[in-house]
């Protein structure tokens, strides 16, 4: 039997970008997936990122947090991979020098986990070592980021979709055994507040990958991704 799956990652809450997301509730809907996986970045959490400046500290995070939790409720993942900008919430409640903030961050975590095992969403915390994979196909967050952030993911992890890098990118690794990674795009803004000044950025793109896993572990994927304010979503998958 084929298993269908989409992965789709880097929401960044409040700044999630209203047309991808439509977009993956349209694929979603007719693509029919038995798997919908999540890769991470569900929040943006601006003011917890290192080196922001004052005005950023003082952000309200509500919208953000809010946003994050709709779309889990909206999208249902059935996997999740917690990310970067999720982890920031976990730092900030360990961080014991904190105080109140520590009891607001312990208080988000309760209720992020209450509205995954709500939703019967299996998670994993962002770590190296945190990888889903469905037959030999692995997913994950992402790592590396940069012009080879593609390459040292298939060397390090082989056959994987990722997120993180918020570009649509392949890289394949000679060998016997097929090893492709593919960077999946994003569903956040590609113009944030705190990168307009970082000209690498403009490699970012909006997109998310549909696919099926085989009984053997086999599995094919499908590049969904906006050109020119439109998406091309394939669909229709015939294997003869």
């Amino acid at each position: 039997m084929l298993k269908r799956f989409i992965f789709a990652s880097d929401l960044h809450g409040d700044q999630q970008d209203p047309a991808a997301v439509k977009a993956l509730h349209t694929a979603t809907e007719s693509f029919k997936p038995h798997i919908r996986i999540f890769g991470g970045d569900l929040i943006d959490a601006r003011p917890l990122r290192n080196g922001c400046g004052p005005e950023e500290r003082a952000e309200s995070m509500c919208d953000d947090w809010r946003a994050g939790l709709r779309f889990i409720s909206e999208w249902r993942p059935t996997h999740l991979l917690m990310g970067n900008h999720d982890q920031r919430l976990w730092d900030l409640a360990e961080n014991d020098t904190k105080g109140i903030e520590q009891d607001y961050a312990w208080k988000g975590i309760r209720e992020l986990e209450a509205r995954l095992d709500k939703h019967k969403t299996k998670w994993l915390p962002y770590h190296k070592r945190s990888v889903m994979a469905f037959g030999h196909l692995k997913t994950l967050h992402g790592y590396y980021h940069g012009m080879s952030a593609c390459r040292q993911h298939a060397l390090t992890y082989g056959a994987c979709l990722f997120g993180h890098t918020h570009t649509i990118d392949e890289y394949s690794v000679p060998g016997l055994e097929r090893r492709v990674a593919r960077g999946a795009g994003c569903l956040c803004k590609l113009d944030m507040p705190y990168n307009s000044r970082t000209p690498s950025t403009m490699r970012h793109a909006h997109g998310f990958v549909l696919g099926v896993i085989a009984k053997s572990g086999n599995y094919w994927t499908m590049q969904a991704e906006e050109i020119d304010g439109k998406w091309v979503i394939p669909e229709n998958l015939k294997i003869i």
